[in-house]
């Protein structure tokens, strides 16, 4: 008994010396991390910035300060805006080369400031070889074009655009296809 009330009397006396704050239990201005990415300027004549993700990780896209996300084909979702206005075309990728190049198109009536995308690389009869996740930062005024330059997903040089410059060496030919999923747009 005399345990008990010794306890109960400690107890009480640390609670009233050390009041609780709440503060300790919520952070402000924290980010939670979302798998692992890397950053890298890759295009120094256009401002693109590049980030490339694993198609395992979560994705997650900052906006851009002063910018609204256009996500989808609905046109009363978005403002008017569409994932179409924004074109990727012009693909380039030699076999012996680090990069790939292609060109980013923005076909709407405001400054295009960033991009999520899905590029999924295949075989000429449409077998699945890669698949990478990348957000481009850039800047690309209305109706204008800016290339992009990106690391390749090939590191044995052992591939190359079936519409580029063939190679030498025997090499295998593949195809991309553009997923967009997001773009952003400045107010």
């Amino acid at each position: 008994m005399k345990n008990i009330l010794l306890k109960t009397l400690s107890v009480i006396l640390l609670v009233s010396f050390f009041p609780a704050q709440q503060s300790f239990a919520r952070k402000k201005g924290y980010r939670l991390k979302t798998g692992k990415s890397k950053t890298e300027k890759v295009n120094k004549h256009s401002g693109i910035d590049i980030t490339e993700t694993d198609v395992a990780d979560t994705i997650s896209q900052e906006m851009v300060a002063g910018s609204f996300m256009v996500a989808s084909q609905c046109e009363n979702c978005n403002n008017g805006y569409r994932l179409d206005q924004i074109v990727f075309t012009g693909f380039d990728k030699n076999q012996g080369n680090k990069t790939e190049s292609f060109f980013i198109i923005n076909k709407t009536d405001r400054t295009l400031t960033g991009v999520s995308l899905y590029i999924d690389y295949r075989t000429l009869d449409g077998r699945q070889l890669h698949k990478r996740f990348f957000k481009l930062s850039c800047n690309i005024p209305a109706g204008e074009t800016r290339k992009a330059d990106i690391p390749t997903w090939d590191t044995q040089h052992s591939f190359y655009y079936h519409k580029s410059k063939a190679a030498k060496h025997k090499g295998n030919p593949f195809e991309v296809i553009f997923d967009p999923i997001a773009y952003y747009l400045r107010f």
